[in-house]
């Protein structure tokens, strides 16, 4: 007996995409700027994402400025030749 496979599961993984997120966050007169990378549907569930990000890195703050510069799906395709001879293991 072949094992089974949920053809639902797997359409749900593939509209996952990486996404790269720049932003600085002023609190107080200290300003932090960061580059995440977060795993999401969409733009709607990057921006929740990056709210609960935010929620644990700042918990105990009680005001945050965030100002967001990019927001970007990463993309895998890399081009080898720009590395080669450049980096030897």
């Amino acid at each position: 007996m072949e094992p089974e496979h949920d053809t639902s599961e797997e359409r749900d993984h593939d509209s996952v995409k990486s996404w790269m997120v720049e932003y600085t966050v002023e609190v107080g007169e200290e300003t932090n700027r960061h580059l995440s990378m977060i795993n999401a549907d969409d733009i709607s569930d990057v921006h929740q994402k990056l709210l609960g990000e935010l929620r644990k890195m700042y918990q105990t703050n009680e005001r945050v400025d965030v100002t967001v510069h990019r927001i970007e799906p990463v993309s895998t395709n890399t081009d080898a030749l720009y590395f080669e001879g450049i980096y030897a293991p």
